[in-house]
């Protein structure tokens, strides 16, 4: 089993937190694109316990958050008048939220 030096592993990580797609993380770094998905997984992995051990007993009066967009089947411009009313751009709108203490 081969195992990528630490500086290989920063470089993918990097690439990717930049928003670099796999495949092309892996044309960028020289290394195969299941070597990208593998330390991407056990980076994320490890992240989401730092979260979950550190991020305890918060005092939080005010989330923020930005609302989630997507499409179905074809963006908003490409929708035709006779194509389906359910086609097109989809938004899953958040707003702000109050905790009351």
């Amino acid at each position: 089993m081969n195992v990528l030096s630490h500086e290989k592993q920063c470089q993918v990580i990097a690439a990717l937190v930049e928003g670099c797609s796999i495949r092309s993380t892996g044309r960028l770094v020289d290394v195969d694109k299941n070597t990208v998905m593998s330390l991407g997984v056990k980076v994320g992995e490890a992240c989401a316990r730092l979260h979950d051990a550190k991020m305890r007993n918060l005092n939080v009066a005010l989330l923020e958050l930005d609302e989630a967009w997507g499409f179905i089947a074809k963006k908003q411009k490409r929708v035709k008048p006779t194509d389906s009313p359910e086609l097109g751009d989809a938004y899953a709108p958040i707003t702000e939220s109050r905790i009351k203490r």
